[in-house]
């Protein structure tokens, strides 16, 4: 099956990108890979037909920054945080901003629907990834308003700390007063790790260094010796590669880092921390979409309504321009 899903991506001249936390038997196969600011990056200026292993936003995100391709996915898997930002969820927060008088920047970050960030890109707003999100945020500061971040609380409340700004979840008692207001949606793999578990590595090899993602809780961030987006912990374990680390971040990509660059590298969790959205994509779904794309019959092809699109893409673009 593997020699024939490589005949059939060199057939039909197929780009394949899949994120960092994908399976092993997908990324090995992969042309593009990276975290979501970098496969959006690499796959706006494509030509070919691009078939994307990750969660549907990341292949709406493709397809709004290069309409012109045809962009496939094995498997249309829902992002958790995603879905909990429910598009009238979020336009009910952003009248309630409106109902409270304040004057904001909404700021969606990239793991959310394409009709979330449109409707970000219809209130002035812009969307930002892990790796960016500082630097967009400070942006957003400039404009004197203040900001509505969604979906992931986290992520907000702890650039909020590094940029030394207040941070409220809204609903929370005097939220309309935080500079930064979050909605209150997280991920459901980050979420797991805990300050014992940072307490217990700390214990028992106390010279060990915490790596976590910003998408954990502030009380676990705050005692991590690195936070940073995925393809930033890629460079930091790349840089501190004979040291013993615990990571807080998605089990597949960490247990690559372990057998690719540091075999001193543990999971910083007492449980598996699997995406279970993107673990779904298998290579008998990669197989089984070329085989059909081979024989005329392609399905799972991502669409985005235009109307939807554009807006989106304002906001994307917005993100690209000060990502530079």
């Amino acid at each position: 099956m593997l020699n024939e899903i490589k005949n059939l991506i060199k057939k039909h001249n197929i780009t394949l990108a899949a994120h960092y936390y994908e399976k092993d038997e997908i990324f090995e196969l992969a042309d593009l890979t990276g975290d979501s600011l970098e496969l959006a990056k690499k796959s706006t200026n494509l030509k070919t037909t691009l078939i994307f292993c990750g969660v549907k936003f990341m292949g709406e995100s493709a397809k709004i920054l290069n309409p012109d391709i045809p962009v496939y996915m094995p498997r249309l898997a829902n992002c958790s945080m995603a879905r909990i930002a429910e598009e009238v969820l979020v336009e009910n927060n952003i009248k309630l901003l409106k109902e409270n008088n304040i004057d904001f920047i909404p700021i969606t970050y990239i793991n959310s629907t394409a009709k979330t960030k449109a409707i970000v890109a219809r209130e002035g707003g812009v969307t930002c990834t892990s790796s960016n999100a500082k630097k967009i945020i400070e942006w957003a500061l400039i404009q004197n308003k203040k900001i509505f971040f969604l979906p992931d609380k986290n992520l907000g409340r702890n650039i909020a700390k590094r940029l030394g700004i207040s941070a409220k979840v809204i609903g929370e008692e005097n939220w309309q007063d935080a500079t930064m207001i979050c909605f209150d949606g997280h991920c459901s793999v980050h979420q797991l790790f805990m300050p014992e578990h940072v307490e217990f590595f700390k214990s028992k090899y106390p010279d060990i260094k915490i790596v976590v993602h910003p998408e954990c809780s502030p009380e676990v961030v705050e005692m991590a010796d690195f936070a940073g987006s995925t393809s930033q912990i890629l460079q930091y374990v790349k840089e501190h590669s004979n040291e013993k680390m615990a990571i807080g971040t998605e089990f597949n990509f960490v247990n690559r880092l372990k057998q690719e660059i540091n075999p001193n590298i543990f999971v910083l969790s007492s449980t598996k921390p699997e995406c279970p959205s993107m673990n779904e994509t298998t290579l008998k779904e990669l197989y089984d979409l070329l085989k059909a794309i081979d024989e005329g019959r392609s399905y799972n092809e991502i669409f985005v309504e235009k109307e939807i699109a554009n807006e989106a893409k304002k906001a994307l673009n917005k993100m690209m321009e000060l990502s530079k």
